[in-house]
C-alpha cells in the first residue's frame, strides 16, 4: 500500500513539480501525508460531481490535470465555489494531488499525448516543451484536417481560420498558444491546433494569413486520464483505480 506523501513523491520523480509554470500549484494539495490510498480516481477538473463519484465507488483520492487550488485562498468556506469544493473534499476525508504545467510539458506528458492522437509518428518539442510540431504524412485539405481533429478528439465545439492544404501541424494542448507560436506556424506555414484562443491572438492569427484549429480545453488534454491511468497502474501496484465518467467536456454545441 501506498500513502499520499508517497505518492506525490512517485510524481514529483517523473513529473517533476519544479518544471511547473511558476504561477502553478501541484502536487499534493488536499490531505494528510500519511493517509494509506487504497483506491484513486482520476480526472481532468476536480467538480462537485467529481467528488460525489469518488465518494460513492469509495476512492481515497483524487488526481487531477487542473488543481483543485490554483490561485490564493484567503478563505474556506461555502460562500465561494473552489471553498465549497475543498470543504467537500475534507469532510469527505479525499485527498487530491494536481499534475498540471509539469505534465504538460514532461516526456509522455500532454502534449506528446496530444501529438500521437493528431497522427504525429515523430514530432519536435517547441515552445520550451509546451508544444510540438510535426509533419503529417501526406497534405490534405484544411476543412478535411479540421473535420478530422474534431472526430479525433471526440471534440463538440471546433473552430476554424484559414483554408488551402495541410502538411506542418504545431499543436499545443490546453491554452499554450502566444505570439512566438503564432510567427512560427506564419514561417513555416503549419496549422497551430490549440484551445482557448484569446481575441486578440484569433485577430492576429487571421491578420498574418495563420491557419488554426482551436478545440476545446478539455478535449485537447481527455488523454490525461488515460495516460495517468496507464503510468499509475505500473507505478502503484496495488491500489485500484478508475477513472471518471461524470468529468466530461462541458460544452454541448456543436
Amino acid at each position: 500500500m501506498f500513502t499520499a506523501a508517497e505518492m506525490a513523491k512517485t510524481f514529483d520523480e517523473y513529473f517533476p513539480y519544479a518544471d511547473a509554470c511558476s504561477y502553478d500549484n501541484v502536487g499534493l494539495l488536499v490531505g494528510r501525508g500519511d493517509r494509506e490510498i487504497k483506491k484513486v480516481l482520476i480526472a481532468l477538473d476536480v467538480t462537485s460531481e467529481v467528488i460525489r463519484e469518488a465518494e460513492t465507488i469509495g476512492a481515497d483520492m483524487i488526481v487531477s490535470h487542473h488543481p483543485i487550488i490554483f490561485r490564493e485562498q484567503k478563505k474556506v468556506t461555502d460562500g465561494a465555489y473552489t471553498g465549497m469544493l475543498l470543504l467537500s473534499l475534507i469532510e469527505k476525508g479525499l485527498a487530491s494531488i494536481a499534475l498540471h504545467t509539469d505534465y504538460d510539458r514532461a516526456e509522455g506528458g500532454n502534449n506528446d499525448a496530444f501529438a500521437r492522437l493528431l497522427g504525429a509518428t515523430t514530432y519536435e518539442k517547441i515552445e520550451d516543451g509546451f508544444a510540438t510540431e510535426f509533419d503529417l504524412p501526406s497534405p490534405i485539405p484544411f476543412a478535411e484536417f479540421a473535420a478530422k481533429v474534431k472526430f479525433l478528439l471526440g471534440d463538440s465545439v471546433i473552430r476554424t481560420i484559414g483554408g488551402g492544404e495541410v502538411k506542418r501541424v504545431i499543436a499545443s494542448c490546453g491554452a499554450g498558444i502566444g505570439e512566438s507560436m503564432i510567427y512560427r506556424a506564419k514561417e513555416r506555414d503549419a496549422v497551430i491546433v490549440t484551445a482557448d484562443v484569446k481575441h486578440n491572438y484569433a485577430v492576429m492569427i487571421k491578420d498574418l494569413s495563420v491557419r488554426l484549429v482551436e478545440t476545446t480545453h478539455y478535449a485537447s488534454e481527455w488523454a490525461f486520464t488515460r495516460e495517468i491511468y496507464r503510468f499509475m497502474a505500473e507505478k502503484f501496484e496495488g491500489v485500484e483505480l478508475a477513472i471518471s465518467k461524470t468529468n466530461t467536456n462541458p460544452y454541448d454545441a456543436s
